[in-house]
């Protein structure tokens, strides 16, 4: 077994326990409260604010900044939701590329009205039935569709924001040092594998039992014991049938 002297500590910003460089988290990705970036909303882009605030067991601060900011763009989604329950034009954008390339054509914009879906195709324009005509060649959604689904997706943003600042909340109502104190890190265990005696045409040397390993560098350079006892490896101690640490 090798110890560790490294610290860890709860992040005041995604409440996740990372390990610490003297009293900040060490930079780690960013992570919603209880939403993890890649399930849906976007893609780890930089690292979590919380790199550069004090751990919880020191302070709260990143954490009040963290629900201000929360408090903040739930206004800021209710306001859009709010402006778009009234119908207003939406703009919508064909996709040029294929399949994971596809990127929205900034240079072809189509605007969708509300109004003209609720009136007969006799009564609209020659230019409006062609610009129709046009947005039904490249693919363009209906208003409906497209505004249903853009009020969709900001339901769902208002939603997990609530569930974030009531978490906050929650931790603010809670929160003292001797809660959120620093921990040491488990203790690391050294890999060890099971050696094994490897033969080919071209020679002999030594592999491991739970791989297939050619001659060379990895090999010979993978840490091996000859004792049953000494090994830590999860995959040699089952083909040993030993039980896991």
């Amino acid at each position: 077994m090798v110890t560790t002297d490294k610290l860890q500590g709860t992040c005041s910003v995604c409440l996740r326990t990372m390990q610490l460089r003297g009293d900040h988290p060490i930079r780690h990705g960013f992570s919603a409260v209880g939403v993890r970036h890649g399930q849906h909303s976007g893609w780890h882009t930089g690292p979590c604010p919380g790199v550069n605030f004090p751990h919880l067991g020191i302070s709260s601060e990143g954490t009040s900044w963290a629900l201000g900011q929360a408090r903040k763009k739930l206004g800021d989604v209710q306001a859009a939701i709010t402006e778009l329950e009234t119908f207003p034009d939406l703009t919508w954008y064909p996709s040029k590329g294929y399949g994971a390339r596809s990127l929205p054509d900034l240079s072809r914009p189509i605007v969708l009205k509300h109004d003209e879906e609720d009136r007969a195709w006799a009564s609209l324009t020659q230019v409006e039935k062609d610009q129709a005509l046009e947005r039904s060649r490249m693919g363009a959604p209906t208003y409906t569709s497209l505004h249903s689904n853009k009020l969709h997706a900001l339901h769902s943003q208002e939603t997990e924001l609530e569930r974030t600042i009531a978490e906050y909340e929650r931790v603010f109502a809670t929160w003292s040092p001797e809660k959120y104190s620093a921990t040491g890190t488990p203790s690391k265990v050294e890999m060890r594998h099971m050696e094994k005696a490897c033969k080919a045409s071209f020679g002999e040397w030594t592999g491991v039992l739970c791989r297939r390993t050619r001659r060379g560098y990895a090999s010979e350079k993978l840490p091996k014991t000859k004792e049953p006892g000494e090994v830590t490896c999860k995959r040699c101690r089952a083909a040993l049938g030993l039980p896991p640490l």
